[in-house]
């Protein structure tokens, strides 16, 4: 290893403690972890808690949210505060630009936000500004991790998936950090550039090799690429980035780091072979020679930026000590390693759904834990933890016993800690295992559910815009539930980074979400649809899941794409449900294949619902039996929020909610911005399925992007005038849009062409237009129009169409169904 420069006020080479508050913005739920935890209401406090410890030097995270609430505009009350504290204190702080999705409400596309680049730039420029003493900062936490799980895995907002997901968000986001660098580097020449990423590493055997060399090739590239350090460009995962576009970053100016900040944790070990993926590791290489493989690679300085385990008290003493001791392994090695963080301090929040639900669940990794009022709770750990940081040897830290699940979680790791005195936890951290008998002589009585499981097949994704099968299956799952069945909402494959196909799973309440996951190959899209190849066991998967979790034979199945036929086969489902909210068979790059499909299932289906009077006079010329329209409903309660929350804007504004595709007449959206110079065209939804540079851009077009079912009512609020400037076409010919009542339930005047269901269900209370004049002279005239005539004329309709009544209506006319299993597909043995 080079001699290290001095980083001062940074600490010197060993094992100096660094302490670490987490916090991190859930913008689609408006929480932050810095809140839930409850340091926001205390820092001072917890700061001071610290210090009192010993320890100088924190990683301290600002929020970006609220410095930044607007556009242009700050507010620094609370920073100002706790940087104040800091400093009078004598603390030595790390400050952290942006935590995984800390981010302001206004990029309402997150980190792909056209406004992303230029909002983050100012904003850092104006922290280095208001800020020039401070010491040390992080520009982007953990970038790999984040874009990766954001832009890669649809894990965290924008949700996009797989390579060309994660390329397009470098794209947006590494030319912006490197603008901060250099901006900050000349104002704040004497402060450290921390950068902070997970340190990973990759190990397999068998067909596993290949996607552990691909996967420590991947671990490096967020870095290699704002050092311009080894850019080959056949490297294994780098090629797959610059085929994906991302060749420009190739250029980025290289950036300054002075200390390298490594993220570590149990799972941060990963092995494959032939049965798949697992972390932790069962052969992990160990912390000491992750730390040794990044310095050998980059020379720099290294902090141990963030480790922990979820456990008890005593466990966490246990995870402190190997960590600890790894360290000062790979101090004895030479590496240039300069400090060691906890983090967080306190107990952090719902990381066990990765912080897709902010339910205030504790995880129990902290220094300190939540007490009564907000305090802070002191356990077995705290004490363990202040005497490291003292400076006590790791000999003299205790050697507990882990317990249950960390004992199975790290047994892999229990070579490297073969030499340890261990000892029994102390009793108070001690839980006893529950161990549960597996055999018996006595029969075992299950309780069978009232109603058979779920099974709903589905072309949309549950994450993506709140539609049909959310209003319907979230009704219907509810009501299940309380009767002891499970509803499965099983979506078409995606590529992913498996060697095997792979099913992935998340709980949303009273809905399982599960998708397959196959390998990437060359020429297969990220997303695929239920018939292609490569998910030909989708069926067999999903069954066998079923199985394995105890789940009742012939569950119902509920289709909502004919494509899903064969998988819906392989589960032997008691009754076929099959929604036709579309008439997917028209939309473009349709197949034969869907209209062959679409047949068989119109044929052989137990019951058919239609959505609007369009498609169920389609579906009944080819149907005569158990088919019943149901055309798309409303939630009352929900949009009527929107006319309490009526606000004044200095322009008028006619607005659209929905998906943005091939079903709009853009050139109808382009001639309107045109016709209404003084008025705002907001558009919120995401665009899909077309080019987003296709769409007309306008100084008054604005485009919100995906937007939360529960602000839809906000959204709704803002307008003046609600817009369904739909194309006719033979995507629209059968289309009965479900946000027709919600802006009538809002209070809104609605303008739409003259789309069939809309004209022949709601003629008294919709005006129509064809061309971009019409459209404009029709918005202005419908504000002038009374609410009281459209609410008299809307309420005969409104109540037959609640989605609670079409769902109770749906499910009583499921349940006069007698259930008849299917027969095994050919083939297969029934034994």
């Amino acid at each position: 290893m080079n001699r290290q420069p001095d980083l001062a006020p940074l600490p010197p080479a060993g094992r100096t403690f660094v302490a670490g508050f987490e916090s991190t913005y859930l913008p689609m739920w408006r929480v932050d972890e810095l809140d839930t935890t409850g340091h926001a209401a205390h820092p001072q406090r917890d700061i001071d808690e610290v210090l009192a410890a010993g320890v100088r030097h924190l990683r301290y995270p600002l929020r970006w949210q609220l410095i930044n609430p607007a556009p242009g505009g700050f507010d620094w009350a609370e920073t100002d505060r706790a940087l104040g504290h800091l400093r009078e204190r004598g603390a030595v702080p790390v400050v952290d630009l942006v935590h995984h999705t800390t981010y302001p409400d206004w990029l309402t596309d997150g980190f792909r936000d056209r406004r992303f680049a230029g909002a983050y730039t100012a904003y850092a420029e104006a922290v280095a500004q208001r800020y020039p003493w401070l010491p040390a900062y992080t520009l982007f936490n953990e970038p790999f991790a984040t874009l990766f799980l954001a832009g890669h895995e649809a894990l965290w907002p924008p949700y996009d998936r797989g390579v060309a997901g994660f390329t397009r968000l470098l794209r947006s986001v590494l030319p912006a950090v490197t603008e901060a660098a250099r901006c900050w580097e000349e104002l704040l020449p004497g402060a450290r550039h921390v950068w902070v990423d997970t340190g990973e590493h990759h190990s397999g055997t068998g067909p596993g090799e290949a996607h552990a060399r691909m996967a420590n090739d991947r671990r490096h590239v967020v870095l290699d690429l704002v050092l311009g350090h080894d850019l080959d460009p056949c490297r294994p995962f780098l090629s797959q980035l610059i085929a994906a576009g991302g060749e420009p970053l190739l250029d980025l100016p290289p950036v300054r780091v002075d200390v390298l900040g490594l993220d570590y944790y149990c799972h941060s070990e990963w092995f494959y072979d032939e049965t798949g993926a697992r972390a932790p590791s069962p052969r992990p290489v160990g912390l000491a020679a992750i730390l040794q493989q990044y310095g050998d690679r980059y020379g720099l300085p290294m902090l141990l930026t963030e480790t922990n385990i979820r456990g008890l008290p005593s466990d966490r003493a246990s995870w402190l000590r190997y960590t600890l001791e790894q360290c000062e392994l790979a101090l004895a090695r030479g590496v240039p390693l300069h400090g060691y963080c906890w983090f967080p301090q306190v107990d952090s929040c719902d990381w066990d759904s990765l912080l897709a639900r902010p339910a205030g669940r504790v995880d129990p990794v902290g220094v300190a834990g939540h007490g009564r009022g907000g305090s802070r709770r002191e356990s077995t750990f705290t004490r363990v933890w202040r005497a490291a940081a003292a400076g006590a040897p790791v000999r003299d830290l205790p050697a507990y016993r882990f317990q249950d699940p960390c004992r199975d979680q790290l047994a892999g790791f229990a070579p490297a800690m073969a030499h340890w005195p261990w000892q029994e936890p102390p009793p108070e951290d001690r839980v006893p295992s529950v161990h549960v008998a597996l055999e018996t002589k006595e029969p075992v009585v299950i309780d069978v559910p009232a109603d058979p499981d779920l099974v709903v097949l589905s072309h949309l994704r549950w994450v993506w815009v709140w539609q049909r099968p959310q209003q319907l299956v979230s009704r219907l799952a509810r009501a299940r539930a309380e009767r002891g069945a499970r509803t499965w909402f099983v979506e078409e494959p995606v590529s992913g980074d498996v060697p095997a196909p792979r099913l992935r799973r998340e709980d949303h309440g009273d809905v399982v979400r599960v998708w397959l996951v196959v390998p990437r190959a060359e020429g297969r899209p990220e997303f695929l649809c239920f018939d292609d190849p490569a998910a030909d066991d989708y069926g067999r998967l999903l069954a066998d899941m079923l199985a394995g979790e105890g789940r009742p034979a012939a569950p119902d199945v509920w289709l909502y794409t004919p494509m899903a036929v064969e998988a819906a086969r392989a589960l032997r489902p008691g009754r076929v449900i099959y929604d036709v909210m579309d008439d997917l068979s028209s939309f473009v790059g349709a197949s034969a294949g869907m209209r062959r499909r679409q047949g068989e299932l119109l044929r052989t289906a137990d019951i058919v619902f239609t959505g609007g009077r369009s498609l169920h006079q389609s579906v009944a010329g080819r149907r005569t039996h158990e088919v019943h329209c149901f055309p798309s409903g409303v939630d009352t309660a929900h949009f009527t929020r929107a006319r309490g929350a009526r606000r004044r804007h200095e322009r008028p504004v006619a607005g659209y909610v929905g998906v943005i595709d091939e079903r709009l007449d853009l050139e109808l959206l382009r001639g309107l911005s045109r016709e209404l110079p003084d008025w705002t065209i907001r558009m919120v939804g995401p665009v899909t399925k077309i080019d987003p540079d296709s769409v007309p851009r306008a100084a008054n077009l604005d485009y919100a992007g995906l937007t939360r079912y529960d602000d839809l009512p906000g959204e709704l609020a803002g307008f003046d005038v609600a817009l369904m400037p739909f194309a006719l076409n033979e995507a629209t010919r059968s289309i009965s849009p479900t946000k027709t009542l919600e802006y009538l339930v809002a209070g809104l005047p609605v303008v739409s062409t003259r789309v069939p269901d809309v004209v022949a269900d709601y003629g008294d209370v919709v005006h129509f237009a064809d061309t971009p004049a019409e459209f404009a002279e029709a918005c202005r005239q419908v504000v002038l129009h009374s609410q009281a005539d459209r609410d008299r004329n809307l309420r005969p309709i409104r109540h037959r169409q609640e989605w609670d009544v079409i769902a109770g209506s749906m499910a009583a006319l499921i349940d006069k169904i007698e259930p008849v299993p299917q027969s095994a597909p050919a083939g297969e043995s029934t034994g």
